[in-house]
């Protein structure tokens, strides 16, 4: 009988009521019901809100990303369970390196490193290791690491954000031409990832190089295969404030079929050109599609207009960007 009590209460005190409904809670989070697992924390007994798992939870529910932070820092200072370490350790790092805590991201990172040798987050690791590096200014120590990631992760869907990371650490040490050489190879890849950030950046460089017609063209490959990516909107800022000053009156040069014309879009499907055509029509009835091959790739351009006055085009193309709110150009044909 004493065997059989000592057994049950082992027993009781592994599946104790707290970790049962932690694993619960835990599963309501990830399947995104927030207000049930709200509402299941806010029930446990005042002396479960002290277990590290209860921290924890209440900290992935936490809208205020700091008071998040600190319940994730107290869980792990508590009896918080091995299953949710490493998941406390990955959530920390990203706070760390949005809040520009290189302190306390190093060390971060680098405690999990030595823990988890082989962890879940091994990989994500490996690059805020490389960002750290980067952000102390050690670029030679950073650049070795995404080489390391890189014959690590070569083969597979990792590739891209090895090549993404390479490119960013070779821009921020002032290796323009290796880190675009590097984008310019991820732009060609038919999908992945790494592609819209991939132009995103060439996009972002050819506008601090005033490169107004490749800034343009990376838009709007961009807005075209990516209709949702995040910077758009401030690409179409910079790229306004880049139009500044070519309003003036530069009438084309007077050579035989030298004229100008807005270029409204650039389509690597030919549908998806002739869609654009056929939506501007209502603007001109001198609405082109015209081809242009870049890096091997055949794309299919949009013009609409056609003016001997780069007046005229310009006014065309104000008319055009105030009616759709997106950033077109002016080119010479």
């Amino acid at each position: 009988m004493a065997k059989l009590l000592l057994t049950l209460t082992l027993l009781l005190l592994i599946l104790s009521p707290c970790s049962v409904r932690c694993d619960d809670i835990y599963s309501l989070i990830v399947n995104g019901r927030l207000t049930e697992a709200a509402d299941s924390l806010a029930r446990l007994t005042s002396a479960a809100t002290r277990d590290g798992d209860v921290l924890y939870m209440q900290g992935l529910i936490e809208p205020d990303a700091d008071k998040a932070a600190q319940l994730m820092e107290a869980a792990l200072a508590s009896s918080v369970s091995l299953s949710y370490r490493q998941d406390i350790y990955y959530n920390l790092a990203q706070y760390y390196l949005l809040k520009n805590d290189v302190e306390a991201l190093s060390r971060t990172v680098n405690v999990y490193r030595a823990t988890w040798e082989a962890g879940r987050y091994e990989s994500q690791m490996l690059r805020l290791s490389m960002i750290v590096d980067q952000l102390q200014g050690d670029y030679e120590s950073s650049l070795r690491q995404a080489d390391r990631f890189l014959v690590r992760h070569g083969s597979n869907d990792m590739e891209q954000w090895g090549l993404l990371d390479k490119a960013r650490i070779l821009r921020a040490h002032g290796k323009k031409i290796g880190a675009n050489k590097l984008l310019r190879q991820l732009k060609r890849e038919a999908t992945g990832a790494g592609v819209p950030q991939a132009l995103y950046l060439l996009a972002l460089d050819a506008i601090e190089e005033r490169k107004t017609e490749d800034a343009v063209f990376y838009y709007n490959l961009l807005r075209d295969g990516y209709p949702g990516a995040i910077g758009l909107d401030r690409l179409v800022n910079m790229l306004s404030d880049l139009a500044q000053g070519y309003g003036q009156d530069n009438t084309a040069e007077e050579l035989t079929g030298t004229y100008y014309a807005v270029k409204v879009g650039v389509f690597a499907n030919k549908d998806n050109a002739e869609r654009c055509a056929g939506d501007f029509k209502k603007h001109s009835p001198n609405v082109k599609i015209g081809s242009k091959t870049i890096s091997g790739k055949d794309y299919h351009v949009v013009y609409v207009g056609k003016f001997r006055s780069y007046q005229d085009a310009y006014q065309l193309k104000t008319t055009l960007e105030t009616t759709y709110g997106e950033v077109y150009q002016v080119v010479a044909r």
